[in-house]
């Protein structure tokens, strides 16, 4: 297999209600994550705002999560702090020692080389593997095998003003009032339509960073059978994710109102990964199948979906030689996990 083997995907996602990144308490309200946004002004040039977001951090743990769960299932292996949920990434011989006794012998083992680190962390654990790790004593650093942007609202939304963070006014009530009485406190919530990115560079899963001697080719690749596996673990987290809301806080009493309005899914070789043009107008999909198109001499495929209620909104390409329409977006995911699957 030569050069770049990637999925990636962008959606436009319109959701209300929602608590799903808070950043902090002041006073009796718990504040939603903001964040700068530049945006054409009406009247010319550009202008500077603050809408709410969800960060990019807060998508990542979420899909971890669901990978530790989804690989434990398949028997494929993964620490305990990762099925806990608890992403401190092996960080340096104490953390080891404390938290991750699968692989603390052989980590501190005297003579053990970058590679020798490196692989095995990555052996017994996918999380490490797919989401990267640091580990500092020795050091050895491990890329994110995947990226995500923050989760915005889409521009045109902004522009039309559908956006808005607000606090809703909350009480707790003691039985016996002369001793606590009533307690008042806000929690933001946003409603927007979003749009958030991801990428995943398959190829890399389950190859290593840190074995670059000659002598050391044997250990710099776990094999393409236990990628493949790994993968499909990834596949089943970001559909879960996505499609059934599978990150975020507060979900037990602000679960968002989510509605996957479009979305785009592209499975790519080349040189160096595709990155789907993000959601920020209705034509993004027809943007993104354009730019495919420059890169001639690569192999692609692109699957998009269009909900029934957005399709006077958005237009999207014509079904034909490498694009196809699927019914939802976890069809989408999948049918473009298959594409590559094939090529693994």
């Amino acid at each position: 297999m030569a050069g770049s083997l990637s999925l990636s995907l962008s959606m436009r996602v319109l959701v209300n209600l929602e608590s799903l990144n808070m950043s902090e308490s002041v006073g009796n309200v718990t504040k939603h994550r903001k964040a700068p946004v530049v945006i054409r002004a009406k009247e010319g040039g550009y202008r500077l705002i603050y809408v709410p977001v969800v960060s990019g951090m807060s998508l990542a743990h979420g899909l971890q999560r669901l990978l530790a769960q989804h690989a434990d299932s398949m028997g494929l292996n993964v620490t305990r702090m990762s099925l806990n949920g608890f992403f401190m990434k092996f960080a340096d011989d104490k953390i080891i020692q404390s938290y991750y006794p699968e692989v603390a012998d052989e980590v501190k083992g005297k003579g053990r080389s970058f590679c020798d680190v490196e692989r095995t962390i990555v052996e017994k654990c996918v999380v490490a593997d797919v989401g990267g790790f640091l580990y500092a004593n020795k050091p050895v650093k491990r890329n994110s095998r995947f990226s995500f942007s923050y989760m915005m609202p889409a521009l045109d939304a902004i522009t039309d003003g559908a956006v808005g963070v607000y606090p809703q006014q909350h009480v707790r009530y003691s039985p016996k009032p002369e001793e606590a009485g009533q307690m008042l406190y806000n929690v933001d919530t946003g409603s927007a339509l979003y749009t958030l990115s991801f990428v995943l560079e398959v190829n890399k899963i389950s190859r290593m960073d840190s074995c670059i001697e000659p002598k050391e080719e044997d250990k710099a690749d776990l094999g393409q059978d236990e990628r493949r596996r790994r993968f499909e673990a990834t596949v089943r987290a970001l559909v879960d994710m996505l499609d059934k809301i599978g990150f975020g806080a507060k979900k037990s009493r602000s679960l968002p109102h989510w509605v996957v309005e479009s979305a785009v899914v592209v499975a790519y070789q080349g040189v160096a990964p595709f990155i789907t043009t993000p959601g920020h107008s209705s034509g993004y999909i027809r943007d993104t199948l354009d730019r495919l198109r420059n890169y001639s001499g690569d192999s692609w495929t692109l699957v998009y979906h269009v909900s029934e209620a957005a399709s006077g909104l958005t237009k999207p390409p014509e079904a034909g030689e490498g694009v196809s329409e699927a019914r939802n977006l976890g069809e989408a995911i999948r049918r473009a996990a298959n594409w590559i699957a094939e090529r693994l």
